[in-house]
């Protein structure tokens, strides 16, 4: 069956069209709201062995929980001559230390921009970058796959150009501006997992999807700040390629990533094949496997290889129930020989529902 590239790709404006009720049309100008109630009843466990094969830490938890509910407004204004404007508000509850998830609410997207057919769409603000279609692994809670690691897939303040003139294809550019927050206003190197500084950033995708093909591709570059005269700078390369044989797609997600920190430098890559299969008109099981390896300089290296599984069900064109689950194992070696020093596992499985308007 014949695809176009607006049926595959999504993007944040044209997304919740879908799933948007009409509160606003009047001379050219539209208003949508959209949305989503999202959440999971789950139970998963982390485990650190060392090199002896002792346990030193293991955490279990369970828990009903938020998972990414939002509501959010779409803004249009037809202008002249095929032109128009666009704007995108969204807002999510997940500001908390609550094992429920749902807490103060804050932006998670703004951003605002000029477009038309012919040309393009040019967007400015707090957004996503096309490194966030870089993956066709479908997942509703556990995805495994890194991408965000190699390429930034969002920004709190990004300028994005995306061309969809030709069928089937998307073109794509976008800078991102320094950040040292994120969304809910964190300082990043103050975060449970850390995070450098960002002092600049950009990349460059494009998407192809005819028929039952979709190849995409990305680079991006970032640097980083130091405080200092030394540089940090990350060179990242997505990929990503299906193929749909009726009923069922065969897919593969690839990334690579070379970072350099002074004299340290971190070369990374992942590859993750995976399938869907669409079961039932309402059902479909999907999965994937993931291998990356991560290795700094010759003193340490990280294997990780890693499971995720899942199905769901469409109880009406709005309304999904899922389930789903991931194992990661991940190995560290240190030294010059690259000597064993123990593996954290990351089990997770859950049942959720997604209810959209």
């Amino acid at each position: 069956m014949k695809k176009t590239l607006a049926a595959l790709i999504v993007g944040a404006f044209a997304a919740s069209a879908a799933n948007a009720a009409v509160v606003y049309e009047n001379e050219g100008t539209k208003i949508e709201l959209n949305g989503s109630l999202r959440v999971i009843m789950e139970k998963g466990s982390v485990k650190k062995t060392n090199a002896a094969g002792v346990v030193t830490t293991k955490e279990t938890n369970s828990a009903l929980r938020n998972a990414g509910s939002r509501f959010g407004l779409n803004v249009k204004h037809n202008l002249d001559n095929d032109f128009y404007a666009l704007g995108r508000l969204e807002f999510r509850f997940d500001d908390t230390e609550s094992r429920d998830q749902f807490g103060s609410i804050y932006t998670k997207r703004a951003y605002v921009g000029l477009g038309s057919k012919a040309t393009g769409d040019i967007t400015f603000g707090r957004q996503l970058t096309i490194a966030d279609d870089l993956s066709q692994s479908n997942d509703y809670e556990y995805g495994i796959v890194p991408k965000g690691k190699y390429i930034p897939t969002s920004g709190t303040g990004v300028v994005r150009y995306d061309y969809k003139g030709v069928e089937g294809l998307q073109v794509s550019a976008n800078y991102n501006f320094g950040q040292k927050h994120d969304e809910k206003g964190r300082d990043l190197a103050t975060l449970t997992t850390p995070q450098p500084y960002i002092k600049g950033a950009y990349g460059v995708g494009v998407l192809y999807a005819q028929n039952d093909y979709d190849v995409r591709f990305a680079y991006g570059h970032t640097s980083y700040e130091t405080g200092s005269n030394a540089s940090h700078r990350k060179d990242g390369y997505l990929a990503s390629l299906s193929y749909k044989f009726g009923d069922f797609k065969l897919l593969g997600d690839f990334g690579y990533a070379h970072e350099k920190k002074g004299n340290d430098k971190t070369d990374k890559f992942y590859v993750s094949p995976g399938f869907e299969y669409q079961v039932l008109a309402k059902s479909k099981v999907y999965g994937n496997y993931l291998y990356e390896r991560v290795k700094t300089d010759e003193v340490k290296k990280q294997k990780t290889h890693g499971f995720l599984l899942g199905a769901d069900y469409k109880l009406h064109k709005q309304v999904v129930v899922f389930l789903e689950g991931k194992y990661l194992r991940t190995k560290e070696y240190t030294g010059a020989h690259y000597t064993y020093n123990g593996k954290k596992d990351d089990k997770a499985i859950g049942v959720g529902m997604r209810v959209f308007w």
